[in-house]
């Protein structure tokens, strides 16, 4: 049986780790199709219970060395809060989505706890 919360019992705190990942997309893709991406990754963190605080775009430039023979690509850096499971499950959608030519998280090794 559980017991009930009370004076006694913690609160269960829930770690979430302060990511950054650097996203290349392909310099033919339409601009719909890349805020749809960006979009997909807010929605995958929200649902994670983990919150986007930033998206900045690069615009367009070149790479240092080609990729599947592209030389372009359009740079995006999103800032974001999530626990370790939800990273896993925008990392899944990215690597399936076409237009994305690299991608990298990097984490920026700061504990938040939230209560739940």
């Amino acid at each position: 049986m559980p017991r009930a919360r009370g004076r006694l019992r913690p609160k269960e705190v829930i770690a979430t780790n302060s990511y950054e990942i650097m996203l290349l997309l392909s310099p033919d893709s339409e601009p719909e199709r890349r805020a749809e991406i960006i979009e997909r990754i807010k929605q995958a963190a929200e649902t994670g219970k983990g919150s986007v605080s930033n998206v900045d775009e690069w615009g367009k430039k070149r790479l240092s060395y080609e990729i599947n023979h592209t030389r372009d690509a359009h740079y995006f850096v999103i800032t974001l809060t999530a626990p370790p499971e939800t990273l896993d499950e925008i990392a899944r959608v990215l690597k399936i989505t076409d237009e994305v030519i690299r991608f990298m998280p990097v984490s920026l090794n700061e504990k938040v706890a939230s209560e739940s």
